[in-house]
């Protein structure tokens, strides 16, 4: 899904983790504050539920794209809470909107326990639902931003590719998180550092020690330049 030539997936991503927080806590001081309530009460309830609703877009623009790139576990788990707990929280505001409403208009004396529980069980659901989209939104960012950071491209620092050459008996020996090697078309590739990097998780490198990675790498990175570059940078020499 695409947006004016860009993945609609980091637009509304962006939407979400900006509008839910914003909502939630305005909703948290409406329910606290009366003064608050009274001014801004529907716009916060509003904010929340536009983040809610976003996530909704978030989660299929997310599986659209997941089709092309890779699929960072971490942010989808966070991801998929924020979106049940985000709309769970919308419909909790609005059903406490509704009972103080009726609260307000209700003659002396009368009862507003339900509206007073309600408004405790939102507020927790609020703050809980920032968490979440604070998580969800950090995870995104690390996906897309630690694996440019940690490892540099050889072609861009000026590094000659390295000339010695390992067979594939020789890459089987180099199988575990802490010695991960792996041949992907005709190159070698220590992969050790990336174990605890990669955005997909850390088990996706761990299948690929020690093994001709080839049809795996290109079925899902093919097509991405920046993959590629990243792999290019580990390279250790080719395969014999």
């Amino acid at each position: 899904m695409d947006f004016v030539g860009l993945p609609l997936h980091p637009l509304v991503v962006h939407l979400v983790v900006v509008a839910l927080p914003v909502g939630a806590l305005a909703t948290v001081a409406a329910v606290v504050s009366p003064a608050v309530r009274e001014r801004f009460g529907v716009l916060a309830i509003g904010t929340l539920t536009l983040g809610a609703l976003g996530a909704i877009a978030a989660k299929f623009s997310g599986e659209a794209l997941a089709e092309t790139v890779l699929r960072p576990e971490s942010h989808e788990r966070f991801g998929n809470a924020t979106l049940i707990v985000g709309l769970a929280t919308a419909a909790l505001a609005w059903l406490w909107w509704w009972l103080e409403r009726r609260r307000e208009q209700a003659p002396p004396g009368t009862s507003g326990f339900g509206a007073m529980a309600t408004g405790g069980l939102l507020a927790t659901a609020a703050l809980a639902v920032t968490v979440l989209a604070v998580l969800t939104g950090h995870s995104g960012a690390q996906a897309t931003w630690s694996s440019r950071l940690a490892t540099p491209d050889a072609a861009a620092t000026g590094q000659a590719a390295p000339t010695a050459s390992w067979s594939l008996e020789e890459v089987a020996q180099h199988d575990s998180a802490e010695d991960c090697w792996a041949a992907v078309g005709d190159g070698v590739y220590d992969l050790t550092s990336w174990v605890t990097l990669h955005p997909g998780g850390r088990q996706r490198i761990l299948e690929l020690c020690g093994t001709d990675a080839t049809g795996r790498f290109m079925l899902q990175h093919e097509r991405n330049p920046r993959s590629n570059a990243q792999l290019e940078a580990l390279r250790i020499g080719g395969l014999a």
